[in-house]
């Protein structure tokens, strides 16, 4: 699960940005394999609503 822990503390550096699927291809690019295992992004989500899912879904918490 290291790669979620990466891209949620990159997400985390624009909190406040809009999150979209360009935003997630572009910092997966490094590790394609960890696109896999991104949940959807929800409408409207910013980048730190995002990285916080991630952060959930590393601990295996269903919002």
């Amino acid at each position: 699960m290291h790669g979620l822990t990466s891209l949620a503390d990159a997400l985390s550096e624009h909190p406040e940005e809009p999150m979209g699927l360009g935003v997630l291809l572009g910092l997966c690019a490094a590790e394609p394999a960890v696109l896999a295992l991104t949940p959807t992004i929800p409408e409207g989500a910013t980048q730190g609503e995002y990285a916080l899912l991630l952060r959930l879904t590393i601990l295996e918490v269903s919002p």
